[in-house]
């Protein structure tokens, strides 16, 4: 089959069922060790992203804006002192999750940030209802695997995807199927809920995001409110309202809605609750666009042969979304330097590495302004392929330095990622301690991550407890 066709639409009566069933019957002992292991290091992930992204001047407005028109204060939001209403918690746990850039990944099929759109709505309805850990910890592989599963079947083909692209339109259907998990729909309530999430999803707008003009809006991916519609979609269907029970299929069908011009699915439901998804999601080290890693990577092979040494040029060569969607002048905000290629070289050159997040007095350090005028992204029309195929981010980065030397290093398989050989339990601890603890301090962090790493064994109020001030 060429995979770069648009396909004709194809009516399989039943995704819909097939899925609710699913969703409806999975319970934590049904769960592989090795999917409960990856299920708590996304928990982990996203709590670490959401607490450490939660103090961003995006992310105290939202809170303030949600929480002054929201009704009721049933639910705490991490890396504060806050309580607001259900869907507000929500809303603003996706946000914050995402503010950082340094939230999983997935690229199997459907390039995403599946936590973001499923761990804060989940945390958020399981300490409004009282629910244990075992019953979360479910939600959210339940939550992963529909997410990425509807996301594979809905993926435009190479070339419709440089007109329309978006991430949280599908995405919505994370949240929603973690939540259905957790009040424990029955299949028919389920299939209303994915039609009521599919009619209010938001609209695919990434690429106006990275092709738009300057300054970058504060809403990247959307992810805030297509949780939102999530989880008020179950609470919808909970009640007895009803939604379009055959959401995915047919020719006007969430395929066509989301901007794809093409839908396979056979990829939302092969091997369900055989193959799992969530194994596949790989962890960020650092906190920026992930297209840049690979970059970074390279930059981090180059140190030692850099070392002691002026840096004259810098040319980064890549694929065209890389080159494209990541240039432009210096950044003045911590969003903008998200996205800000020759800057996020420059900080790893000069010592600052996105390993440690960003910060706010580095957009005006003179060395990292110098050292990102001298980068030269240029576009390699070779790397498109594997990019859009494969799912690698191939760059060569060549650095010429004042004593006449230059240096070449190349990566396409960025650290942390599942084809790299994925995060270790260890290397997610250093990450939540790294994030968490400035923010919450040593002992609340410490007592977060210890819940979190036996969630099954506890009550979900524990967790909300340690990660409030």
């Amino acid at each position: 089959m060429d995979d770069t066709a648009p396909l004709a639409p194809v009516s399989t009566a039943g995704t819909s069922a097939i899925l609710s069933d699913w969703i409806a019957g999975l319970r934590f002992q049904d769960l592989p060790p090795e999917v409960a292991r990856l299920a708590r290091m996304c928990m982990l992930d996203s709590i670490a992203c959401a607490v450490g992204g939660i103090g961003l001047e995006p992310s105290r407005i939202l809170l303030d804006v949600l929480g002054e028109t929201a009704a009721g204060s049933p639910v705490s939001i991490p890396g504060t002192g806050r309580r607001i209403g259900l869907l507000g918690a929500a809303h603003v746990g996706a946000q914050a999750a995402n503010a950082l850039d340094f939230d999983d990944s997935f690229r199997t099929g459907a390039p995403s940030h599946p936590g973001a759109t499923v761990v804060p709505p989940a945390l958020a309805l399981a300490e409004a209802r009282g629910v244990g850990g075992a019953e979360l910890l479910a939600a959210v592989v339940a939550g992963y695997e529909v997410s990425l599963r509807i996301g594979r079947a809905v993926q435009p083909s190479p070339q419709r995807k440089m007109a329309v692209m978006g991430f949280s339109p599908w995405q919505t259907f994370g949240a929603m199927a973690a939540a259905a998990s957790l009040v424990r729909l029955p299949p028919a309530a389920i299939r209303s809920a994915f039609g009521l999430a599919g009619a209010q999803a938001p609209v695919p707008s990434v690429r106006k995001f990275v092709d738009g003009a300057r300054p970058y809006s504060w809403i990247k991916n959307s992810y805030g409110i297509a949780s939102e519609a999530g989880l008020l979609s179950v609470l919808l269907a909970e009640r007895g309202y009803l939604g379009n029970r055959e959401i995915f299929d047919g020719p006007n069908g969430f395929w066509i809605m989301c901007g794809s011009d093409r839908y396979r699915p056979e990829l939302a439901i092969e091997e369900l609750g055989r193959r799992w998804l969530i194994l596949d999601v790989g962890f960020k080290p650092y906190a920026c666009c992930r297209w840049t890693h690979t970059m970074i990577d390279a930059i981090r092979a180059l140190k030692g042969a850099l070392a002691g040494k002026t840096v004259t040029r810098v040319e980064v060569a890549g694929f065209r979304e890389l080159t494209r969607s990541l240039a432009g002048d210096p950044p003045d905000s911590i969003i903008e330097a998200q996205f800000n290629a020759p800057y996020i070289a420059a900080l790893e050159l000069a010592g600052r590495s996105p390993e440690f997040g960003l910060g706010e007095a580095d957009l005006t350090d003179p060395e990292v302004l110098r050292i990102a005028r001298l980068v030269e992204l240029r576009y390699d029309e070779a790397t498109d392929q594997p990019f859009f195929e494969l799912g690698t981010l191939p760059v060569r980065v060549t650095v010429t330095t004042a004593d006449g030397g230059v240096h070449a290093a190349e990566a396409d398989k960025p650290a942390g990622s599942v084809e790299a050989g994925g995060f270790s339990d260890a290397a997610m601890d250093r990450k939540f301690r790294q994030v968490v603890t400035p923010v919450l301090g040593e002992a609340k962090a410490e007592a977060a991550l210890q819940i979190v790493r036996t969630i099954e064994t506890r009550p979900v109020a524990d967790l909300a407890a340690a990660l409030a001030l």
